[in-house]
């Protein structure tokens, strides 16, 4: 017989030498010891020399004034190198998964239709039931959307949601349809601009206001501020919508188009006071590839202003497509008037200003002081994003040498760090410094206005560059029987033979002067100074930034009417928190506890005022009373008119208690058949006779028994009360019979106490008996 032969098992033996214990291996080992120590060793070191290199080229934490803390100086000398090396890798990461992701959700979901209508309904049904859940659970607390505020684009880092019920929102970003031909787009409020521009742009399409930070929702834009260099023609993005889909506190679905305007431009600014926004629909433009961009420069606020009111002006084609500014100082200033275009041409040749080695947009812009004016064409999504890379110029606040050819070729394709990223790095002691370190602030002010903010502007803050976007602001007063939404223009303001007037919204973004020349910068004083010149120009401010104004000067500036009816109407007032408590800045940030104290008193004092002046109107004139001429002595008067008062109110209630006790102790009389006092059913008297003649009446009857009666045993009601119960019950008998009078025939009915109900079924005994 043939053995199989057995395979060898791969169990090492004693005997066995393995590769690890190989004199060779044995060998190599210290050597890849040594090699790994080294790369670690070399990263380490090298992280350590950029980190370096970075603080003491790009950081100014030593020129700040010795009042801001110790940890906000330690961040400010720390901060380029963090951004650098942590923050926009991380961001580039990032970025680059949300991309991916948005496109793989994209190709899974295909492009809306009757699948997105479904799965839409399904999250408007998941939100509803939320809300439901909290109205059943007796609408403890105010509602608020899930969402992070460090994810929101504003500068608050603290959201003011720990007390609230908060609502999952973070599915409802999903574009539902695009309609070419209608030219219209119905989407989600979670859907980013940059979502947007991937979708709209190959169709040959935009949004009519298609605002160029890629991470803004749309949803923001629409309950909130939206501004675009195209809005001189078009107005704020809340323009655009044509029609709100929001869900109320209760879970009911509303669909509010401008048939309805009082709730209709109620919404726009209300920042989901009323109820949670579930879709919008937006008009949408058509589009040319290219942008043809013409460089204009100004040197003074005058020649800046006027060239801006021309070019606003001009009529259907002329005017430009885009219009902006960018003010580099006092003076200088380069327009940007931008007309859509099919191709380049040899007078406007091609720049891609968005590509990772190009100079940032704005220092691009600049050259146009020292060249003079000049144009060029631009390609439409880098036109649409040019503030990008550069967060408009915020970023060479944080990397002072960001804008250099070498930082450009080395970390440039990175792109920005992500402002949310740059505020979730924030702490508490570091937001609340860099509020008295940094500005971020808007102002949208009449166009005629603006050499004058531009003025204020320097003397407040002294940061620069300024933004300079003008805008139409339209009066829908006509439509809603007087107010436009929070954003009501002042007549003065509106154009002549138009529903609408011109403004323009200046911004400042950057390190105050003062802040630069180590100097200390009250950002309380200026932003309220700021806020009162815009309320007292008709102006208004941008709510994102960090307000210092109270709730009843933020109700100075903008128009509520509207969405005061509309929260009543809907049962938001309860549910929702107001305006003022969704966008002030988090605890701590500014004290207005003296502001607040001062609009108390001077509302007391007000009230007091009107109500003496509204006596005075309304009373009648009389001589002046002659007043004491001791304090002591008006106070004992007064004293002595609340003791005669109460002693008048003390008589009154012992008189209303004798009555009633007196009425409870009458008695229905067998003669006429009212309720008449004991003694005249009582003998010893006249009382029948007194009823037959008329004269004498009650008071008499009582006044004859009350001496007939008194000398017999005391009153009648004590004589009653000390007989037998068949004593009592045959003087009542006794009493019936002396009443009857002789025309009748006497009642065989013996008459018996009565009270309330009682009484009425006596006197139906008491008239069956007498016939």
């Amino acid at each position: 017989r043939r053995r199989r032969r057995r395979a060898p098992l791969l169990v090492a033996t004693p005997h066995q030498s393995s590769t690890a214990d190989s004199p060779t291996f044995q060998q190599t080992r210290p050597l890849l010891n040594i090699t790994m120590l080294a790369t670690i060793g070399y990263g380490v070191a090298s992280f350590v020399i950029a980190f370096v290199l970075a603080a003491l080229l790009g950081s100014d934490g030593g020129a700040l004034s010795k009042e801001f803390p110790w940890q906000f100086r330690l961040a400010a000398a720390c901060r380029t190198p963090v951004l650098m090396l942590i923050v926009v890798p991380l961001s580039f990461i990032r970025g680059k998964y949300t991309l991916a992701r948005r496109r793989l959700r994209r190709y899974l979901r295909g492009p809306g239709g009757k699948a997105a209508a479904i799965r839409h309904a399904a999250h408007v049904d998941s939100i509803s039931e939320q809300l439901r859940a909290w109205d059943r659970g007796g609408r403890k607390r105010k509602l608020r959307t899930a969402r992070s505020n460090w994810a929101a684009m504003s500068t608050k880092l603290g959201s003011n949601k720990e007390e609230c019920n908060q609502i999952a929102l973070g599915h409802m970003n999903e574009i539902l349809d695009v309609d070419e031909d209608g030219l219209t787009l119905t989407c989600e409020p979670g859907v980013t601009m940059g979502e947007l521009t991937d979708e709209l742009l190959p169709l040959g399409l935009m949004l009519q206001s298609h605002i160029e930070m890629e991470s803004i929702t749309i949803g923001g834009l629409a309950m909130g501020f939206g501004i675009e260099t195209n809005s001189h023609k078009v107005g704020l993005f809340q323009e655009s919508v044509l029609e709100y889909e929001f869900v109320d506190s209760h879970g009911r679905r509303h669909s509010v188009t401008k048939d309805q305007p009082e709730l209709f431009y109620a919404l726009p600014w209300s920042y989901g006071t009323v109820g949670f926004l579930t879709s919008l629909k937006v008009k949408l433009l058509r589009t040319q590839p290219y942008v043809r961009v013409e460089y204009l420069p100004t040197s003074s606020a005058a020649e800046l202003t006027s060239q801006l009111q021309r070019l606003a002006a001009l009529g259907e084609g002329q005017a430009p497509d885009f219009l902006e500014a960018t003010l580099y100082d006092r003076d200088n200033a380069v327009i940007q008037a931008g007309y859509f275009d099919a191709r380049p041409s040899t007078a406007a040749p091609l720049n891609r200003i968005n590509v990772w080695y190009k100079p940032f947009y704005y220092r691009h812009v600049e050259t146009a002081l020292r060249s003079g004016a000049f144009q060029e064409s631009i390609p439409l999504q880098h036109f649409l994003h040019r503030f990008t890379r550069s967060i408009f110029w915020e970023l060479e606040d944080m990397i002072p040498f960001s804008n250099h050819p070498l930082y450009r070729a080395l970390w440039g394709w990175l792109g920005p760090p992500e402002v949310s990223l740059l505020k979730l790095a924030q702490g508490p002691v570091i937001r609340r410094a860099s509020v008295y370190a940094h500005v971020v602030q808007e102002s949208i002010m009449p166009l005629w206005r603006l050499p004058e903010g531009i003025a204020k502007f320097d003397d407040w803050f002294g940061a620069y560059p300024l933004l300079v976007f003008p805008v139409r602001i339209f009066d829908h007063s006509s439509e809603t029987g007087g107010s436009s939404g929070l954003l009501t223009p002042r007549a003065a303001e509106i154009e002549q033979g138009e529903a609408s007037g011109l403004w323009v919204d200046l911004g400042a973004y950057g390190v105050p002067r003062a802040v630069r020349e180590g100097a200390v910068w009250d950002a309380k004083e200026n932003i309220r100074a700021m806020e009162h010149w815009t309320r007292e120009v008709g102006g208004w401010q941008a709510l994102y930034t960090d307000i210092f104004c109270t709730p009843t000067e933020l109700r100075q500036m903008f128009d509520f009417s509207l969405l005061d009816k509309a929260r009543k109407r809907h049962d938001g007032v309860d549910a929702f928190p107001e305006v003022y408590d969704k966008v002030k800045s988090e605890a701590g940030i500014s004290d207005l506890s003296a502001e607040l104290a001062a609009e108390r008193a001077a509302a007391k004092k007000g009230t007091a005022a009107g109500r003496r002046s509204q006596s005075a109107a309304t009373s009648v004139k009389s001589p002046p009373r002659r007043r004491s001429r001791s304090r002591s002595r008006r106070r004992s008067r007064s004293r002595c008119r609340s003791v005669a008062a109460s002693r008048v109110r003390r008589r009154r209630r012992v008189i209303r208690t004798r009555t009633r006790r007196r009425h409870d102790r009458s008695r229905v009389c067998g003669h006429c058949r009212r309720r008449r006092a004991l003694p005249l059913l009582w003998g010893g008297c006249d009382g029948a006779a007194r009823h037959d003649s008329g004269r004498g009446g009650v008071a008499g009857a009582w006044r004859g028994h009350r001496r007939g009666a008194r000398g017999r045993g005391g009153s009648p009601r004590a004589r009653a009360r000390r007989a037998s119960p068949a004593a009592r019950e045959a003087l009542w008998q006794r009493a019936a019979l002396r009443h009857a009078p002789a025309s009748r025939p006497r009642p065989a009915a013996v008459f018996r106490p009565a009270r309330g109900a009682r009484a009425a079924r006596h006197r139906r005994r008491c008239r069956r008996a007498a016939g």
